[in-house]
C-alpha cells in the first residue's frame, strides 16, 4: 500500500470506531482510542474486565502513528504506521471483524418536504466473495454479487453500482423500507445456486493440468520406496504421509468464501 493510502485508512478507521483525533499534520495522526477500538488494538483484557466488574469511568488509550520514521513530534510517544508492522495488522483485523456486515441508506437526491408522503426503497443484498482455485498454485478472483430482495434479480459487479451513490447509515427522513419478498437466508442461498454455476462455467484447464502434476508426482513416490511386502511399517507410515501431502498439495479444488456483505436500501 502507498503512505497515503496508510494515512487514509488509518484516519477512516479512527473515526469510524469514534476515536478522538487530538492531533494531525502529514506526518503523525494522535488520537485517544474509543473503548471498541482500545478492546481491538491494545492488548489489556483484564483493564477492561476489572473496569467492566466494577463499573469504573474507562480511560482508553492515546496513541500516536508517524507515517514516516525519522518525523515523529517531540516528546511523544510514537509508533511507526506502515503495511505490515503489527499495529497496521491490527487495524485491518479488526476493520474485517466489526465491518463484514453493513446496512446503508441511499441519501435521497431531493427533499421531501411533506412529512405525510414516505418514498420506499429498493432492498438489496450485496455479497462478496472470494473464489479461490487452489492446487500447488493458487488464484483468487473476487465476485461482487448482489440481489434484489423483492425480485430476486442477481447482478454481477454489483460493487460498482454502489461506488457512485451518496450512503448513510441512518433511514433519512419521510423514507420508508418495504418489506422483502426473500428473507436473507433465501437470497444467500439464491446467490450460491448462481455462484455454483458460475464456476462450473469457468475454465477448468488449470485442474487438469494439476490432475497430471499429481500423478506424476505419485508415480515419483511409488518409484521410490520398494515393493509393498519389502517394506517395514515406518516406510509404510511414511509413504501413506507423503502421498497425503501429495494430494493435499495438488488436488484441485475450489474454495469460496464471504468477505462482506450489506443491506443497501436504493432509491428507485
Amino acid at each position: 500500500m502507498e503512505l497515503i493510502q496508510i494515512k487514509e485508512f488509518a484516519e477512516r478507521y479512527l473515526t469510524a470506531y469514534g476515536c478522538h483525533i487530538l492531533e494531525k499534520n502529514p506526518d503523525f495522526l494522535q488520537a485517544r482510542l474509543s473503548v471498541e477500538a482500545d478492546k481491538d488494538l491494545v492488548h489489556r483484557p483484564f483493564y477492561w474486565m476489572y473496569v467492566e466488574k466494577m463499573g469504573l469511568e474507562p480511560n482508553p488509550t492515546i496513541l500516536t502513528f508517524v507515517f514516516e520514521p525519522d518525523k515523529a513530534p517531540e516528546g511523544a510517544r510514537a509508533e511507526h504506521l506502515a503495511y505490515g508492522t503489527p499495529r497496521f495488522s491490527q487495524m485491518l483485523r479488526s476493520a474485517q471483524k466489526n465491518g463484514r456486515f453493513i446496512r446503508l441508506y441511499e441519501e435521497p437526491r431531493t427533499q421531501f418536504r411533506s412529512a405525510g408522503n414516505s418514498h420506499g426503497y429498493e432492498p438489496w443484498l450485496a455479497v462478496n466473495y472470494k473464489i479461490s482455485s487452489i492446487c500447488d498454485r493458487k488464484k483468487d478472483e473476487i465476485l461482487h454479487l448482489g440481489i434484489h430482495l423483492r425480485t430476486g434479480d442477481i447482478r454481477e459487479q454489483f460493487y460498482e453500482e454502489l461506488l457512485n451513490r451518496r450512503w448513510t447509515p441512518k433511514l433519512p427522513a419521510h423514507r420508508h423500507t418495504v418489506s422483502h419478498a426473500f428473507t436473507i437466508p433465501e437470497a444467500v442461498g439464491e446467490l450460491e445456486y448462481f455462484l455454483q454455476g458460475y464456476i462450473e462455467h469457468q475454465d477448468l484447464s488449470w485442474a487438469d493440468s494439476a490432475m497430471e502434476r499429481l500423478e506424476q508426482e505419485l508415480e515419483q513416490i511409488h518409484s521410490f520406496y520398494p515393493e509393498e511386502w519389502r517394506m517395514s511399517d515406518e516406510l509404510h507410515a511414511e509413504k501413506k504421509q507423503r502421498i497425503r501431502e501429495a494430494v493435499w498439495q495438488y488436488h484441485p479444488r475450489v474454495e469460496v468464501e464471504v468477505v462482506n456483505a450489506g443491506l443497501f436500501y436504493m432509491n428507485p
